[in-house]
């Protein structure tokens, strides 16, 4: 049995509200499913009323339409709490109400270390996609405007024959640096990156990817990210029988269904089902560590030369005290400095090589130390943490790396998504789950 702590939100809407043009209580529940929510049930009362007094009964005909819609949402607070802004926004006047809960339920089947569920049940139905005629400052805009890195290409009738990715349009469309350091400079840096790609000849099937891995609805969530991992995918399109496209599977659609069936929050010396490989099996021991006196020079010395795309900033003790991210240093930086760093960091140049003006760029920031550029509410994990616990706090938090800690909280590796993912399919196929 899974037990724990966890809250409960109610929210209170009419049948007959409306969100974007949808019926506002199934609005709210497909975000609550594509967030990765626990679980959240509508219910149609049969009569009620509320601050305005008027009554709403299925007894009356004349308003048998706008019956009390009650939504029940469960999972662990802290998800609840990430959650509520975005529901607020949606219902402004909706009645909300929330109340601590004890959680018990059934253990729920594995499939090779993932819940056993069709991806059909995981995927986003409301897809992104893009035309292959369509130009490549188009899949720029979407890519920079979303969570994600590339989108299906799809033709008149609705089938995929193409996948654009940010890769794609570094290898073979032009374009100079990676999405996510775009997203961290200012907007006349974009656009000036952009200018490569506004010939208007340019068309998305000149540098799409052709051979396209998709997946059936009918297949199983596990067989999925087995897919993503071998070959190395953050995003697959669900297509039919015929090819046509009915949605979308990310890595985070999968890391969220973990998250969503590890309500309790893990606690050392405990195990949960489908869960074999520790953090410490996956890990990296090899961390790039500053200090918070430490240089940007020296910062980005260190930033070329790790595959982490990351340091994490430790005290004397090695316990862990901030994390600078590549894109942490362009967005924290001043936007004169950004374009000879952000050209520097995406050659992986170090500074002895690099050109006189990027070199003179960087020095704009002495002074400058990583207690200044560093993110400090870091999210780390236990070294003896199950995989799939890591995974979900992954998917809750938003970090697709993490530094390990001991029990002393000590810095001891990092470890990131994909290798906790392949460690977690691999663990559950050796236990024939």
């Amino acid at each position: 049995m899974f037990t724990g702590k966890g809250r409960q939100l109610t929210i209170y809407v009419g049948e007959t509200d409306q969100h974007h043009h949808k019926a506002l209580y199934m609005a709210i529940v497909e975000v609550l499913r594509r967030e990765g929510i626990a679980g959240a049930t509508a219910t149609r009362g049969i009569a009620g009323f509320g601050a305005s007094s008027r009554i709403h009964t299925s007894a009356i005909l004349r308003l048998s339409m706008d019956l009390p819609i009650v939504i029940t949402v469960v999972d662990r607070a802290e998800r609840i709490e990430q959650i509520l802004p975005a529901l607020v926004e949606m219902a402004p006047k909706a009645l909300m109400t929330l109340q601590d809960v004890e959680i018990v339920r059934p253990g729920i089947g594995f499939r090779h270390g993932l819940p056993d569920v069709t991806v059909e049940r995981v995927m986003r139905r409301e897809v992104v996609t893009v035309r292959p005629d369509d130009p490549l400052t188009r899949v720029v805009e979407l890519l920079l405007d979303k969570d994600f890195t590339a989108v299906p290409v799809v033709d008149a009738d609705g089938r995929v024959v193409g996948m654009v990715s940010d890769t794609d349009l570094l290898t073979r469309g032009g374009m100079e640096v990676g999405l996510s350091l775009k997203r961290a400079a200012d907007a006349e840096f974009v656009r000036e990156l952009h200018r490569s790609l506004e010939n208007p000849e340019r068309r998305v099937n000149e540098v799409m990817t052709r051979e396209v891995v998709t997946v059936r609805p009918g297949a199983s969530l596990a067989d999925a990210a087995h897919l993503m991992v071998t070959r190395r995918l953050k995003r697959l399109p669900v297509v039919d029988a015929s090819g046509k496209l009915v949605g979308i599977l990310g890595r985070l659609d999968v890391l969220n269904t973990i998250a969503a069936v590890h309500i309790p929050e893990w606690q050392p010396g405990t195990t949960v089902a489908g869960e074999h490989a520790t953090v410490a099996d996956v890990m990296s021991r090899e961390v790039p560590t500053v200090r918070e006196t430490t240089s940007v020079a020296e910062l980005f010395e260190m930033l070329v030369s790790s595959t982490h795309k990351r340091v994490v900033v430790v005290d004397s003790e090695r316990r862990v005290v901030g994390i600078i991210a590549d894109s942490d240093l362009v967005s924290r930086v001043d936007p004169e400095s950004r374009p000879g760093l952000i050209r520097m960091l995406v050659a992986r140049v170090p500074l002895g090589r690099a050109s006189e003006q990027a070199r003179q760029q960087l020095a704009r920031l002495h002074g400058q130390t990583a207690a200044d550029l560093m993110t400090r509410n870091v999210v780390t994990v236990r070294a003896e943490m199950p995989v799939a616990s890591a995974l979900a706090l992954s998917a809750e938090k938003r970090t697709k790396r993490m530094p390990v800690v001991d029990a002393d909280g000590k810095l001891v590796g990092i470890v990131g998504r994909t290798e906790m993912m392949r460690a977690l399919l691999a663990g559950a196929a050796r236990g024939g789950m």
